[in-house]
This record gives structure tokens, C-alpha cells and sequence, in this order.
């Protein structure tokens, strides 16, 4: 094992002169501190890894870099001639139903191949057509990327990203390429990108998968809460990576009573779908159980079947007894099921306004003849707004006015007016501060002590989970890995099993 102390302030042994120098950069959002005093080097023929926890400093230094984001402090340089950087982002990007050579065209760095005033679709098809067989891909350039599957996705994007570089150098950023991909397809991914070193490509790669990382990264840098806290080579133990980014301590938390799980509500058994392999688990009535996972763990892929928005594949979900596998959302609310999805764009109509969002999931207590009572919905209304301590202007004002965390507080207090049994929340406090963190989750632990409602809740926050959770279980590759209560249940356990798998 390589010694701690020495690793810290160890410097890459990389060879050359860095392609893009970022030094000093750092960036603040209001109070919080999102970059301090970082620097980084790109090297051609070199992939330089970018490590840390959630909420480190990863995504705003990518967007510094990509000019999204102005630094407040520092500078970024390109030391060759005409800068050249693409980026591959979580989403890929593409544009679904446009063919795979529409997508490519469209990023070419020869713009749009333009003819006479046209586009050269002949030639565009071709070149496509050149760098799929370049890379070894069966892909048909004139077939819609939407009808591919993840793996074929991601290698067109990544494709599209290097068509708009030159044919040697420029830098490629890669922002967790194999999260959506089963491990199989993930290791040919990390296979196709090593190539890319005989092209003199530079390549800064994010990725919480620490096995690849050693396995393709010829040097590293780890952030934590904004600042560089590591840089040097991958010549180290795996333990000793994890402990580097995970950090030697988590911050203790008060943890709220557990509480001892009640009769079943939800029994997912033996469930087998879109990225999920063969999942059992059960939330008790008046369980606040947690799931936490990677990026392409499967998490949203579960809650997303448990609710009926994504099929199934083989397996049961069976809510209060009743088998609802194959029932609709319409019918799985009835039975007494609730939704929070991951992104609030689907969770609210946010050019409506306020009251309307919340009293949607249900109005027909609010029904007088014909026509909805106004009088009724903006007392519904104003009953959540005060129990969710909802900061607005005003009740018709549009939800898309609201922070983000008064946004997700609506998203919430919806739900509150239906008779649940089960409330599933897909990341509830994502983009949102740690005042409106814990109150939302405190919220959560209120409706399940006294209204007796199961709660299943996916979270990248561990911190929050090992706090506010009866029980956690972790996810990896579509599957339940490990189960933690009682004294087990810890930020460091947790962040320690999540890295491990």
C-alpha cells in the first residue's frame, strides 16, 4: 500500500507539455464554495482521471472549463493552436429521433458540410459511415440513434464528440461514459477509449467506478468540497483510491429513531426490467427505506417500474397485497401509490401556477358541479403551503418562479392530499441546499410516523440517508447489493460499500 502522507502531495511522472493548463481556478455560487484554487493539466496521449464524492466540484470545473461557468478567480490555457475540446455529458446529448449521421454532422468540426449553400448529406453519411467501421461499430448511420441501446448510444456520442476534433490532438471530457452501461459493455467502452492514446488525444474522464479508472487513467486528480485534495498517478492500491476519495472521515449526524418496520406495503419480488437484474426488496408501513447507488446503478430505473412508467420484464410488484405488475399508473394510485420523479420538469407543470400543481393529484374533492371550486383549491392549497412551509409570492404565481427547493416542496405537498400507503422519491433533494435538504426529509419521516406510509427514497446524499433512514440498501449493475440498519447504518459504511461495488 502506498503511503498516505507521501500520496497527497505526490505529482503526476507524466511526460510532454500539457495541451490545456487550468490553474487557480475557483468558483463560489452565493456562500457556497464550489471551486477553490484548482489546478489541472491535460497531456496528449494521456487520460487524466477526475475523482470525488457528489458535490465535490467535478461538474462546475467541467463547466469552467467549457466556458458554461466564468471563474471567479484563476485561468484556463490552450497551448496548442486552434483550441479543440468536445464533450461526451451524462445525457450523451443526442438527438434521438435524427439518424446517427444527422447527429454527427451536426457537431463535424467541418460545421454543417455545406454545398452550395447546402448540406452535403451524401458526404455526411459516408463519413459517419467511416468512423462507425473506424471503431468496429455495426451501426447503420442512416437508422434514428433512438432505436439503439445504451451501449451503442454512448459510443456514437463519443464518436460524434471526436469528429469534432482533428484528426490528431484536441482534448475529448467525458463525463461518466459507462454509468449506463452493464459492465460487459462498460470494459469494451474503456477498451475503444485506451486507443485513443495513439491519436494524441487528451482525455479527462469522470467516473465513480474505481476499477476502470485505475484500469484506463494514467494519472488522477480527487476534489472534495471544491478544492484539490489529490493529483498524481494511478500506482496505488485500490483500498487506498477509495479511502482517497471517500475521505478518512465523515461528519457525524444526529440520527433520527429508528423505527421497527410495520406490515409489508410494497414487496417487489424476483423483478427483472430496463437495467434491472433479479431485484427483491420490501418497504414495512411506516418505513422510511433507502436506496443508495452509483450513476447506472439501476435506482431510477427501479423506481421508475415500481410506479409503472417503465415495463417490467419478469417479477412482481405487489402493493398492499394486490398484484399491480401489470397495473397502470392510474390504477397504482388508487391503490394507494405515490410518485416524486428525479427531475422536477416531470414532476410539476411549472408554467402553472402554484395551487394548481398542488392540488392536481387530487381534485375530485374540490369538484362543485361541473367546475373546480376556486374557493376550495386555495384553501387545499394554502393548508400545504403551510405544512410544507412553502416560501411564494403568491398562490397563482407559476411554480417555475420558486427556488428549487420550494419547487420540490410542491412536487412533495401534492401528494400529501391523497390517501397513500406508499410514497416513492426519486433523489428528493437534488439541487437544493442543506437548510431545504434536511426539511424535506424531515417532512418524509413526519408523513411516514404519522400517517403510516411507507416511503422508498433514492439518494445520492449518504449523509441524509444514514440520518433520516430506518434502513438502506445499495444498488450496482441493476442489482441489491447490501442491507444496512440499526448501528451498520453510517455515512462512511455507506459511502465505503457504494465505491466498493
Amino acid at each position: 500500500m502506498v503511503n498516505s502522507a507521501a500520496i497527497e502531495t505526490q505529482e503526476s511522472r507524466a511526460g510532454g507539455s500539457p495541451i490545456l493548463s487550468a490553474k487557480g481556478l475557483s468558483k463560489r455560487f452565493g456562500s457556497t464554495r464550489a471551486l477553490h484554487e484548482v489546478d489541472i493539466e491535460l497531456t496528449p496521449g494521456r487520460v487524466h482521471a477526475l475523482l470525488g464524492t457528489n458535490g465535490c466540484g467535478k461538474s462546475t470545473l467541467v463547466k469552467v472549463l467549457a466556458g458554461v461557468h466564468t471563474a471567479d478567480a484563476g485561468h484556463v490555457e490552450w497551448h496548442g493552436s486552434d483550441p479543440a475540446i468536445a464533450f461526451v455529458h451524462q445525457d450523451l446529448g443526442l438527438i434521438g429521433p435524427l439518424s446517427v449521421a444527422e447527429n454527427l454532422v451536426m457537431a463535424s468540426a467541418d460545421g454543417y458540410r455545406m454545398t452550395k449553400g447546402r448540406i452535403d448529406w451524401k458526404r455526411g453519411r459516408e463519413d459517419a459511415r467511416r468512423v462507425m467501421q473506424d471503431w468496429g461499430l455495426d451501426i447503420d448511420p442512416d437508422r434514428a440513434v433512438e432505436t439503439y441501446g445504451p451501449a451503442e448510444q454512448t459510443m456514437i456520442a463519443v464518436a460524434r464528440a471526436l469528429s469534432s476534433l482533428p484528426e490528431h490532438g484536441g482534448v475529448l471530457v467525458l463525463d461518466e461514459p459507462t454509468a449506463r452501461l452493464p459492465v460487459t459493455e462498460a470494459d469494451a467502452l474503456v477498451d475503444t477509449l485506451a486507443e485513443l492514446k495513439s491519436h494524441a488525444v487528451s482525455i479527462l474522464y469522470i467516473s465513480h467506478r474505481i476499477d476502470e479508472v485505475m484500469r484506463l487513467a494514467d494519472e488522477i486528480t480527487i476534489l472534495r468540497d471544491g478544492a484539490r485534495v489529490y493529483h498524481g498517478i494511478t500506482d496505488m492500491d485500490r483500498d487506498e483510491l477509495v479511502r482517497l476519495v471517500v475521505g478518512d472521515t465523515v461528519a457525524a449526524v444526529d440520527k433520527a429513531p429508528r423505527r421497527q418496520k410495520g406490515r409489508p406495503v410494497l414487496q417487489v419480488e424476483n423483478l427483472w426490467g430496463m437495467r434491472l437484474e433479479n431485484v427483491t426488496l420490501d418497504v414495512g408501513q411506516g418505513e422510511v427505506l433507502g436506496i443508495a447507488g452509483l450513476v447506472g446503478s439501476g435506482r431510477s430505473e427501479l423506481a421508475r417500474t415500481i410506479y409503472g412508467h417503465q415495463p417490467s420484464l419478469a417479477g412482481k410488484v405487489v402493493l398492499n397485497g394486490q398484484d399491480v405488475s401489470c397495473a397502470s399508473i392510474r390504477r397504482r394510485m388508487k391503490a394507494g401509490m405515490g410518485y416524486v420523479p428525479q427531475t422536477r420538469a416531470q414532476g410539476l407543470l411549472l408554467t402553472m401556477d402554484i395551487a394548481d400543481n398542488i392540488t392536481i393529484a387530487k381534485m375530485r374533492d374540490l369538484m362543485r358541479g361541473p367546475s373546480i371550486s376556486e374557493r376550495l383549491e386555495e384553501a387545499a392549497a394554502k393548508d400545504i403551503v403551510k405544512r410544507m412551509q412553502i416560501k411564494i409570492g403568491g398562490l397563482h404565481h407559476a411554480v417555475a418562479t420558486l427556488s428549487g427547493g420550494n419547487q420540490q416542496k410542491v412536487a412533495l405537498g401534492k401528494w400529501m392530499r391523497r390517501d397513500l400507503s406508499l410514497l416513492v422519491l426519486d433523489e428528493p433533494t437534488q439541487g437544493i441546499d442543506v437548510g431545504a435538504r434536511t426539511e424535506i426529509f424531515r417532512t418524509i419521516r413526519q408523513l411516514a410516523e404519522t400517517q403510516n406510509v411507507g416511503v422508498l427514497v433514492l439518494d445520492s446524499d449518504l449523509e441524509i440517508l444514514a440520518e433520516f433512514c430506518d434502513r438502506v440498501v445499495t444498488m450496482a449493475t441493476g442489482r441489491i447489493r447490501d442491507s444496512f440498519d440499526g448501528d451498520d447504518l453510517t455515512p462512511a459504511v455507506l459511502e465505503r460499500a457504494v465505491y466498493g461495488h
